[in-house]
Protein backbone atom coordinates (compact mmCIF):
# COMPACT_ATOMS: atom_id res chain seq x y z
CA UNK A 1 0.00 0.00 0.00
CA UNK A 2 0.83 3.40 -0.04
CA UNK A 3 2.26 5.56 2.28
CA UNK A 4 -0.87 7.88 3.09
CA UNK A 5 -2.89 4.23 3.08
CA UNK A 6 -1.42 1.54 5.42
CA UNK A 7 -4.57 -0.46 6.26
CA UNK A 8 -7.74 -1.62 4.06
CA UNK A 9 -9.88 0.46 6.25
CA UNK A 10 -8.22 3.69 5.35
CA UNK A 11 -8.46 2.61 1.75
CA UNK A 12 -12.05 2.24 1.66
CA UNK A 13 -12.89 5.57 2.98
CA UNK A 14 -10.65 7.28 0.32
CA UNK A 15 -13.60 8.45 -2.29
CA UNK A 16 -13.78 6.32 -5.04
CA UNK A 17 -11.94 7.56 -8.82
CA UNK A 18 -13.70 9.14 -11.19
CA UNK A 19 -13.89 7.94 -14.86
CA UNK A 20 -12.08 10.75 -16.52
CA UNK A 21 -9.35 11.15 -14.27
CA UNK A 22 -9.07 7.15 -14.84
CA UNK A 23 -8.91 7.91 -18.88
CA UNK A 24 -6.04 10.72 -18.14
CA UNK A 25 -4.22 8.17 -15.84
CA UNK A 26 -4.44 5.34 -18.79
CA UNK A 27 -3.04 8.12 -21.17
CA UNK A 28 0.17 8.89 -18.90
CA UNK A 29 0.74 5.09 -18.78
CA UNK A 30 -0.21 4.81 -22.57
CA UNK A 31 3.21 6.98 -22.90
CA UNK A 32 5.00 4.55 -20.50
CA UNK A 33 4.00 1.43 -22.30
CA UNK A 34 4.90 3.52 -25.79
CA UNK A 35 8.86 3.74 -24.38
CA UNK A 36 8.91 0.36 -22.57
CA UNK A 37 7.66 -1.25 -26.67
CA UNK A 38 10.67 1.13 -27.86
CA UNK A 39 13.31 -0.48 -26.06
CA UNK A 40 11.78 -3.86 -26.17
CA UNK A 41 11.83 -4.01 -30.03
CA UNK A 42 15.12 -2.33 -30.11
CA UNK A 43 15.96 -5.21 -28.54
CA UNK A 44 14.16 -7.72 -30.39
CA UNK A 45 15.39 -6.52 -33.46
CA UNK A 46 19.11 -6.38 -32.23
CA UNK A 47 18.27 -10.19 -31.06
CA UNK A 48 16.95 -10.87 -34.37
CA UNK A 49 19.48 -9.10 -36.57
CA UNK A 50 22.02 -11.00 -34.94
CA UNK A 51 21.19 -14.46 -33.47
CA UNK A 52 18.57 -14.86 -36.34
CA UNK A 53 19.89 -14.37 -39.62
CA UNK A 54 17.35 -12.67 -40.65
CA UNK A 55 17.58 -9.71 -43.26
CA UNK A 56 15.86 -7.15 -42.58
CA UNK A 57 15.66 -4.72 -45.63
CA UNK A 58 16.01 -0.96 -44.14
CA UNK A 59 16.20 0.80 -47.81
CA UNK A 60 12.91 -0.87 -48.32
CA UNK A 61 11.42 0.42 -44.65
CA UNK A 62 10.47 -3.38 -44.13
CA UNK A 63 11.16 -4.74 -40.68
CA UNK A 64 8.81 -7.51 -41.17
CA UNK A 65 11.19 -9.99 -41.11
CA UNK A 66 12.75 -8.82 -38.54
CA UNK A 67 10.04 -8.11 -36.05
CA UNK A 68 6.46 -8.81 -36.75
CA UNK A 69 6.15 -12.04 -35.98
CA UNK A 70 4.00 -14.05 -33.26
CA UNK A 71 6.80 -14.29 -30.79
CA UNK A 72 7.52 -10.29 -31.68
CA UNK A 73 3.85 -9.85 -30.28
CA UNK A 74 3.93 -11.72 -27.78
CA UNK A 75 6.90 -10.33 -26.37
CA UNK A 76 4.84 -7.13 -26.35
CA UNK A 77 2.04 -8.59 -24.92
CA UNK A 78 4.22 -9.94 -22.23
CA UNK A 79 5.95 -6.56 -21.34
CA UNK A 80 2.84 -4.85 -21.10
CA UNK A 81 1.00 -7.28 -19.11
CA UNK A 82 4.56 -7.38 -16.90
CA UNK A 83 4.22 -3.86 -16.66
CA UNK A 84 1.00 -3.55 -15.24
CA UNK A 85 1.14 -6.65 -13.20
CA UNK A 86 4.68 -5.47 -11.44
CA UNK A 87 2.67 -2.52 -10.67
CA UNK A 88 -0.48 -3.21 -9.80
CA UNK A 89 1.19 -6.05 -7.21
CA UNK A 90 4.20 -3.95 -5.81
CA UNK A 91 2.16 -0.36 -4.84
CA UNK A 92 -1.23 -0.68 -6.30
CA UNK A 93 -0.72 1.96 -8.99
CA UNK A 94 0.97 2.22 -12.24
CA UNK A 95 2.66 5.61 -12.87
CA UNK A 96 -0.30 7.20 -14.34
CA UNK A 97 -1.92 6.44 -11.39
CA UNK A 98 0.45 8.15 -9.00
CA UNK A 99 0.29 11.21 -11.40
CA UNK A 100 -3.21 11.23 -10.83
CA UNK A 101 -3.20 10.18 -6.46
CA UNK A 102 -4.95 6.61 -7.47
CA UNK A 103 -4.90 3.57 -6.31
CA UNK A 104 -6.19 0.20 -6.66
CA UNK A 105 -6.87 -2.69 -4.71
CA UNK A 106 -9.90 -5.39 -3.90
CA UNK A 107 -12.60 -4.46 -2.22
CA UNK A 108 -11.41 -5.27 0.65
CA UNK A 109 -8.67 -2.94 0.51
CA UNK A 110 -6.04 -5.29 0.21
CA UNK A 111 -3.30 -6.00 -2.65
CA UNK A 112 -4.34 -7.41 -6.10
CA UNK A 113 -4.06 -11.39 -6.43
CA UNK A 114 -1.94 -12.75 -9.39
CA UNK A 115 -5.67 -13.73 -10.62
CA UNK A 116 -7.05 -10.15 -10.39
CA UNK A 117 -4.30 -8.92 -11.95
CA UNK A 118 -4.99 -11.37 -14.95
CA UNK A 119 -8.57 -10.68 -14.94
CA UNK A 120 -8.21 -7.33 -15.31
CA UNK A 121 -5.73 -7.01 -17.57
CA UNK A 122 -7.89 -9.56 -19.62
CA UNK A 123 -11.16 -7.45 -19.74
CA UNK A 124 -9.07 -3.86 -19.13
CA UNK A 125 -8.37 -3.77 -22.85
CA UNK A 126 -12.42 -4.77 -24.25
CA UNK A 127 -13.29 -1.75 -21.53
CA UNK A 128 -11.49 0.30 -23.76
CA UNK A 129 -12.19 -0.98 -27.14
CA UNK A 130 -15.29 -1.02 -27.23
CA UNK A 131 -15.11 3.17 -27.60
CA UNK A 132 -14.25 3.14 -24.03
CA UNK A 133 -18.00 1.85 -22.76
CA UNK A 134 -15.85 -0.04 -20.22
CA UNK A 135 -14.82 2.52 -18.19
CA UNK A 136 -17.87 5.12 -18.74
CA UNK A 137 -20.01 2.27 -16.99
CA UNK A 138 -18.55 4.10 -13.82
CA UNK A 139 -20.88 7.15 -14.82
CA UNK A 140 -24.29 4.94 -14.30
CA UNK A 141 -23.15 3.56 -11.24
CA UNK A 142 -22.67 4.90 -7.79
CA UNK A 143 -20.26 2.91 -6.79
CA UNK A 144 -18.09 4.21 -10.40
CA UNK A 145 -17.09 0.80 -11.22
CA UNK A 146 -15.66 -0.13 -14.79
CA UNK A 147 -16.01 -3.51 -16.40
CA UNK A 148 -12.86 -4.69 -15.23
CA UNK A 149 -13.52 -3.08 -11.67
CA UNK A 150 -16.56 -5.46 -11.53
CA UNK A 151 -14.48 -8.23 -13.20
CA UNK A 152 -11.78 -8.68 -10.83
CA UNK A 153 -13.92 -7.14 -7.92
CA UNK A 154 -11.23 -4.56 -7.33
CA UNK A 155 -11.46 -0.48 -6.69
CA UNK A 156 -9.51 2.24 -8.04
CA UNK A 157 -9.73 5.06 -5.03
CA UNK A 158 -8.67 8.76 -5.24
CA UNK A 159 -5.60 9.50 -2.89
CA UNK A 160 -5.80 12.59 -0.69
CA UNK A 161 -3.33 15.37 -1.66
CA UNK A 162 0.04 15.66 0.43
CA UNK A 163 0.00 18.04 2.92
CA UNK A 164 2.58 20.68 2.48
CA UNK A 165 4.63 21.12 5.33
CA UNK A 166 5.29 24.82 7.04
CA UNK A 167 9.24 25.07 7.10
Amino acid sequence: MSDTVNTPTQFNQLPRAGVVTRLIALLYDGMILAGLWMVYGFFAMLVASTFGGLHCQPEHVDYTPCVGGPLYQFGLFAVTAGYFFWSWRAAGQTIGMRAWRLMVANNNGVQLSWYQCFIRALVGPLSVACFGLGYFWGYFRADRASWHDLASDTEVRQLPKKKKSKT
